[in-house]
């Protein structure tokens, strides 16, 4: 899915579309530079209302994927104990900070997570950087990207839509990147855990 649309590209061209080949390029290019944002940023944007997934607890807590923020709010949790599922209840699970803690879980168990998380709209730094990336690479004209003559061969520098996300581009979204990293997981014991922390993060 697009962030941003043809309308939105327009109105910062200060031109109407210039005929029908132009507006596929802005379509194509509006996918492309979501894609990009989309990879560079690790998330979609998007607002996920009642998903279901899986996590693995071990040793009662399993830290939670940064693709799951922000506004994560869990809705139930389903433990797998002896071959039985239960429903657990609010006082038996917290999320702090991007950790869940499960109390009187097994040291290795599988739980399902029903949840709801994301952005209810794209924001407006994501949607100016993916119009900028699409202008930048509309007023580049695909052309000759080397020419050879005998021993003679000529390189012509490569044009903006091939460079990918631009510096600037980068800037724009840094605060919304996910930062991946190597995560060490301890135990915590059960009453260092503040219980009365809202289910929502």
């Amino acid at each position: 899915m697009a962030f941003a649309t043809t309308d939105d590209v327009v109105a910062r061209l200060g031109r109407p579309v210039a005929d029908s080949t132009e507006a596929a390029r802005i379509t194509a290019f509006l996918d492309d530079a979501s894609g990009l944002v989309s990879d560079y940023c690790r998330t979609d944007f998007q607002q996920h209302t009642n998903e279901t997934f899986e996590l693995v607890i071990e040793e009662g807590q399993v830290q939670l994927a940064p693709s799951l923020f922000p506004n994560l709010s869990i809705s139930s949790i389903t433990l797998y104990d002896e071959d039985q599922d239960r429903d657990l209840t609010t006082d038996e699970w917290r999320v702090v900070r991007r950790t869940l803690f499960v109390r009187c879980a097994p040291s290795y168990t599988t739980i399902t997570v029903t949840a709801s998380w994301g952005w209810a709209a794209v924001p407006a730094a994501v949607k100016a950087a993916v119009c900028s990336e699409v202008i930048r690479w509309l007023s580049v004209s695909p052309g000759t990207v080397m020419e050879k003559t005998g021993d003679l061969e000529v390189q012509y520098a490569a044009t903006a839509y091939n460079s990918g996300l631009s510096e600037a581009a980068k800037s724009m979204l840094s605060k919304y990147r996910q930062r991946a990293a190597s995560i060490s997981l301890s135990r915590t014991n059960e009453p260092e855990i503040p219980w009365r922390y809202s289910t929502t993060t």
